[in-house]
């Protein structure tokens, strides 16, 4: 049986899209739904970029994109974009991240037409969650840090005061928040979840605030997320990524108690307790302009900020020991337990990636361990090798002089120009891509897009 045919038949007659990219964003695979939702031919898809075929979606509001960019998926969002055809349209999409040896070399994203689900709130459509499931004996650790964690959120849990948890990715801020819910008297009610990057601001304030019938073309009336959770808990998750003028709105309901929906005129009161989250410094965050600073104040008028995993090294062996039962649970497997060289290069790794790349490091070895004992060779190659990225690129005396530069066409000018910038750029930052492309003033993808493009090599086998 031809399963490739098999595959192929069935993705040219799903009513849903799929988009296949690598790890650099360009498309490896691409189905013309029967609904044609991308307006887009295969032949026009296949090797282009995504923000090539899209070109009125950029890096923060692609959330293929920003998969790329954090290598966390994102489930049932809506969202609203230009297809190809200029046409504009409304989805809702899941989009997965896809690992070999322990690195993201993809991302797929299944998308659908909205109207399908136009039977289903907008909350309930966008939302991460609908409950908690953390309580706090999912806190692993017995350090001080750790201790003082748990002890704070049984002081504030029955409180009704906003609150605003930050840390690095990884450190644990939902299941902190998800403790805060579960430990508190509003356990029993909702508790919704949003992450406010994964959704255009031209529809996030629908989302947020619901909708009144005919507030526009096929509006009906609709609760938001803030009404979804009356009575409970509502996270949102990466509030700096919230456009300032829904930063004001959101701010106005957090001291007044009450919300209007779009295209109405009467007020709702909600009683619900607002959490929010983000992955950096709120004070750098402000200086940005990507947090008003009023509703930084009024957010944190109960704070976390979690430590990375490098500063509480001490309960690493606790949650070794944690996510080695719970991998052997979930796999099926009897590993026993790590070897010393192993507990070592933990204590004395970094750990960028926190305790999500603790966690996924130790899945990772479980699931090809071939002895009892996770040995060195078990871990992913990137944190295992430890090899540092060096770019095989040419020196300055290689470049092409500018007399040579004239019997070339503008375009290959302008790629040999871009070539050299960014040759130059990678050497001086020891081939560190979020250095290098900071330094340039553009995103990571957008750096790696133009690496793939101008053919500029990573050696990673040299030490």
């Amino acid at each position: 049986m031809d399963y490739k045919n098999i595959l192929k038949l069935i993705s040219e007659n799903l009513y849903c899209g799929i988009f296949i990219v690598n790890k650099h964003g360009n498309v490896v695979f691409y189905n013309q739904s029967i609904n044609d939702l991308a307006g887009l031919k295969v032949e026009s898809a296949l090797g282009k970029h995504m923000l090539e075929i899209f070109p009125k979606l950029t890096e923060e509001t692609s959330t293929i994109m920003r998969t790329l960019r954090t290598g966390e998926g994102m489930k049932n969002y809506v969202q609203n974009y230009y297809n190809y055809q200029d046409k504009r349209v409304t989805i809702l999409s899941s989009t997965i991240p896809f690992y070999e040896n322990g690195q993201l070399e993809g991302v797929i994203e299944i998308f659908t037409d909205v109207e399908k689900f136009n039977s289903v709130s907008p909350a309930k459509s966008s939302s991460i969650s609908s409950q908690a499931v953390y309580t706090l004996e999912d806190i692993i650790g017995n350090s001080k840090i750790k201790k003082e964690l748990k002890n704070k959120i049984n002081k504030t849990a029955d409180s009704n005061s906003p609150v605003l948890v930050y840390g690095e990715t990884g450190t644990g801020k939902e299941l902190v928040v998800q403790c805060l819910h579960s430990e508190s008297k509003r356990s029993k009610k909702p508790f919704i979840a949003q992450n406010c990057a994964a959704i255009p601001s031209t529809l996030f304030e629908s989302i947020l605030f619901g909708t009144a019938l005919g507030s526009f073309t096929g509006a009906r009336d609709s609760k938001g997320l803030i009404e979804e959770a009356d009575g409970g808990t509502l996270f949102l998750d990466e509030i700096n990524s919230m456009d300032l003028t829904l930063q004001a709105k959101l701010l106005r309901f957090l001291q007044e108690g009450h919300i209007r929906r779009l295209g109405e005129n009467k007020t709702h009161h909600v009683d619900v307790r607002i959490i929010a989250a983000l992955n950096e410094d709120p004070h750098e965050a402000i200086a940005a302009g990507r947090l008003r600073m009023d509703l930084f104040y009024r957010l944190s008028a109960i704070n976390f900020s979690l430590p990375p995993l490098r500063e509480s090294k001490g309960d690493i062996i606790e949650l070794c020991d944690y996510f080695l039962k719970y991998y052997n649970r979930e796999l099926g497997k009897n590993v026993s337990g790590f070897s010393g060289e192993v507990m070592d290069f933990f204590k004395s790794y970094e750990w960028p990636g926190n305790v999500r790349e603790l966690k996924h490091s130790i899945e990772y070895a479980i699931n090809i361990a071939e002895g009892s004992i996770i040995t060195k060779k078990d871990l992913p190659d990137y944190i295992n090798l430890k090899k540092k990225n060096i770019v095989a690129v040419q020196d300055d005396t290689d470049f092409v002089p500018e007399e040579d530069m004239s019997s070339k066409s503008l375009s290959e000018q302008i790629d040999q120009f871009e070539r050299n910038v960014i040759t130059r750029a990678l050497r001086k930052y020891d081939c560190n891509i979020s250095k290098t492309s900071k330094k340039l003033g553009i995103p990571r993808q957008t750096l790696y897009y133009k690496m793939d493009k101008l053919d500029i090599k990573l050696d990673k086998n040299i030490e």
